[in-house]
């Protein structure tokens, strides 16, 4: 079994680097614009559920890369059995249970309190919501501007996002 985790230092630990892409980025989910090389891959999760705080049954990693006006998300979302990923709903805002899926919460007042969620299936639903009241409330009628390219292969599902800066 493995021990506690302790959230409030674990983040700590865990930083992200975002990396300046002076080229165009294509919202496709092939990653295969060379600023992806450049920025540094964020691996080695736990996990939240079913049991929290082992590692991860599968590997994830993500990248990060901004521009003038945006941020790019890539996630590659490592799956032995892609043939037979969990996708119930396909209609915007779909619920998360039941499904395959990556998501990500951005902090951007930094006060631990509140913030942005997007979210994909392997499908490509998307998924987004404004954040208040340390996650006790989750305003799913917000509708940002963002967009998300997926592409599954034998070994992984991709997802890659571009956030433009003025929706957070």
């Amino acid at each position: 079994i493995s021990p506690p985790v302790d959230y409030e230092t674990a983040r700590f630990s865990k930083l992200a680097e975002a990396v300046f892409s002076e080229g165009p980025i294509t919202i496709d989910g092939r990653l295969d614009e060379a600023a992806w090389r450049t920025a540094p891959p964020v691996a080695d999760f736990i996990q939240w559920e079913p049991r929290p705080g082992e590692p991860a049954t599968e590997p994830t990693e993500v990248r990060f890369l901004f521009d003038d006006g945006n941020l790019y998300v890539a996630a590659i979302c490592c799956d032995s059995d892609t043939d037979n990923l969990r996708v119930t709903q396909l209609d915007e805002d779909f619920s998360g249970m039941d499904n395959d899926g990556f998501g990500i919460t951005l902090d951007t007042l930094r006060d631990e309190r509140s913030g942005f969620f997007f979210a994909t299936n392997p499908a490509g639903a998307k998924r987004d919501s404004q954040i208040a009241n340390d996650g006790f409330i989750m305003n799913s009628d917000w509708d940002g501007v963002w967009d998300v390219g997926v592409t599954v292969n034998g070994e992984s599902w991709i997802a890659e996002f571009v956030i433009p800066l003025k929706t957070l």
